[in-house]
């Protein structure tokens, strides 16, 4: 006979089909609800972790003063006059030598940033101007979105008046190779148009201020570098010349040798530069990777509880279903136990009933999450400004949601199976 149960659970589910379904799809609501929102979550945070990757988990960020995310420049606003932000102080030395000679550094770049008044023709606005010195294009693209040409040359052939568009600059001012643009009043020649970033332009993207996730003044500043788009570039030695180094806001990228720890080289850059008189903070990318990972680990975790509560009623009404399979079949049960079924094959039977309706729930929620997924990407990735990511399937999501899904279904089912399995056989046939 108990070869016999998953058979009989089956009938007994298909003879009750409304109600096998309804009782089904509360389960199925809740599967769906965590497989779609835990793979969405954990895509998500392995894209914006391999954004982290990309750059280098080696990389130090050095801003002077507080690196406050008020410190980070704006963007293009047509057409409007903007007061310019105010800009960090520049380290009165040039400190690359100094750092090259600490230990456990291996490479060292600047760059300067200020937004000036641009004009080309009839357009006029206020851009963002990235200033970067030959080691930092050199040694940190990464920092600056990989610095894809679209045309013309990259920011490694830059000399003297000379400029570098992004691609909605070039967009905006209407801007050719060839074409002479003034910035903040002195005349540049275009020699290259960037692709469009791989990055959003900073409005609520993973990492930025404005997500709530790892907003912290270093990921804002990592982002503005990070979105060439709404900027151009200029070299760094004719950035100090027109405009003076105290109205650049300079950061200084480091990275550190491979096998040696950042945050000891960190505490070693702080004391020699404390030793010169300079106040810097440093933001490492290892840091900042660390902070978005817990958040988001934290916000998959809430998500997986708020889905989880859709499974738990799921259970509830299988439950209630069961009691009153009982209900129902109370000769049935006092049947089988006259020919012979003893008490636990019949809360086997009824457990299995449970479980199997528990099963089939999983498997048709995984199914039905994983499309879910898949669709819900694309609306994720243009809503936070990550780029295209997939969803991740841990095996052991998939596995355990639908083992959880049979146990769950089990246990809603104990209860009203521990009920059939006490029926006296007597009382059982004497019933309507």
């Amino acid at each position: 006979m108990n070869s016999n149960l998953g058979i009989l659970a089956w009938r007994n589910i298909r003879s009750r089909q409304t109600r096998s379904w309804l009782t089904i799809l509360g389960v199925l609501i809740g599967v769906t609800a965590i497989i779609a929102l835990i793979s969405i979550g954990t895509g998500v945070e392995k894209a914006v972790l391999g954004e982290f990757k990309d750059i280098g988990y080696d990389v130090v960020l050095l801003v002077a003063g507080g690196g406050g995310a008020g410190d980070v420049p704006s963007s293009i606003i047509d057409g409007e006059d903007v007061s310019e932000p105010a800009a960090v102080q520049a380290p009165a030395l040039d400190l690359r030598g100094a750092l090259l000679g600490v230990m456990g550094v291996e490479e060292v770049g600047q760059i300067g940033t200020r937004t000036v008044p641009v004009s080309a023709g009839n357009v006029t606005g206020v851009v963002r101007v990235l200033a970067p010195s030959p080691e930092f294009i050199a040694g940190f693209p990464t920092l600056l979105g990989g610095l894809e040409v679209a045309r013309g040359v990259g920011p490694e052939g830059l000399t003297t008046d000379d400029v570098i568009l992004g691609a909605r600059t070039a967009e905006i001012f209407g801007a050719s190779i060839g074409d002479v643009i003034t910035i903040g009043g002195h005349s540049f020649n275009v020699v290259g148009i960037l692709a469009p970033a791989k990055v959003g332009r900073g409005e609520g993207q993973i990492g930025g201020s404005d997500t709530g996730i790892g907003g912290t003044a270093g990921a804002a500043i990592f982002q503005a570098l990070s979105n060439t788009d709404d900027a151009l570039f200029i070299p760094l030695a004719q950035a100090r010349e027109l405009w003076g180094r105290e109205a650049l806001s300079e950061l200084i990228s480091v990275r550190v040798e491979s096998g040696v720890s950042v945050s000891s080289t960190i505490a070693k850059i702080n004391i020699a530069l404390a030793q010169r008189g300079v106040s810097m903070t440093a933001v490492s990318v290892q840091s900042l990777a660390d902070n978005v990972q817990k958040t988001l680990g934290m916000v998959r975790v809430i998500l997986a509880c708020i889905a989880a509560i859709a499974l738990v009623v799921g259970g509830v009404g299988m439950m209630n279903t069961m009691y009153t399979s009982v209900l129902e079949r109370t000769r049935e049960i006092g049947i089988l136990k006259a020919v012979g079924a003893k008490d636990r094959q019949v809360l086997a039977l009824f457990l299995m009933d449970s479980g199997l309706m528990g099963l089939i729930g999983g498997i048709l929620g995984l199914s039905i999450g994983a499309g879910l997924s898949f669709l819900g990407t694309s609306v994720v990735s243009g809503l936070l400004g990550v780029p295209s990511f997939s969803p991740v399937f841990d095996p052991g999501l998939i596995v355990g949601t639908v083992g959880f899904s049979f146990l769950l279904g089990a246990l809603a089912g104990a209860w009203p199976a521990w009920h059939a399995a006490r029926l006296d056989p007597v009382e059982a046939l004497a019933s309507d």
